[in-house]
């Protein structure tokens, strides 16, 4: 996926392009909801060094911060409640570091689908997850799409309820991710 040519330790440039987005989706007792990223995407540093054993990546300084108060619901009351949920003052950032890739196939190949093991901080709880995703490549530019089930209370987020517990907020959000970069 990331990096077709490494062949022992190696470092290069990773561009995020503007295409890419993040939606949450979830819902309450009531209704569906989605809140799309409106910012570019960035990595913390575009440094990436990487090496390769057969088809695992082990990746370092891949980390990706979303700001809480960029995601928009085109509601204020549910963008302000969401902010509020999240703890945005204290913990102003999701984040999503990317250690390691296990191609379920050949990654030289242009396409195809792979497990990322990351740490996914969100509301300052950290926690090691798996992440599905599928990859292709054309004409330099890869395309990584996942969607991604997260529990809030594994996160040590307290569901949302108004109107005195009438209306609720599921404790399941879906996290859809798609990235489309290249590699310098």
């Amino acid at each position: 996926m990331l990096l077709v040519k490494i062949v022992d330790a190696q470092e290069c440039q990773l561009i995020i392009l503007p295409e890419s987005s993040i939606l949450l989706r979830g819902h309450s007792n009531v209704n569906k909801f989605t809140f799309t990223y409106e910012k570019a995407l960035k990595l913390g540093s575009s440094s990436i060094k990487a090496t390769t054993t057969n088809n695992i990546l082990n990746i370092k300084n891949a980390k990706l911060d979303a700001e809480v108060t960029a995601f928009s619901s085109g509601s204020n009351l549910m963008d302000r409640d969401y902010r509020n949920m999240m703890n945005y003052r204290a913990h102003p950032h999701i984040s999503i570091a990317l250690h390691q890739i296990n191609f379920l196939k050949n990654y030289s190949d242009d396409s195809g689908t792979a497990q990322a093991l990351v740490n996914i901080t969100i509301a300052g709880e950290k926690r090691l997850d798996t992440l599905q995703f599928n990859y292709s490549k054309v004409k330099g530019i890869y395309r990584c799409s996942s969607s991604h089930q997260i529990s809030l209370r594994d996160y040590k987020i307290k569901p949302l309820k108004k109107m005195m517990g009438l209306i609720f907020l599921k404790d399941q959000l879906t996290v859809d991710m798609i990235i489309y970069f290249k590699v310098d």
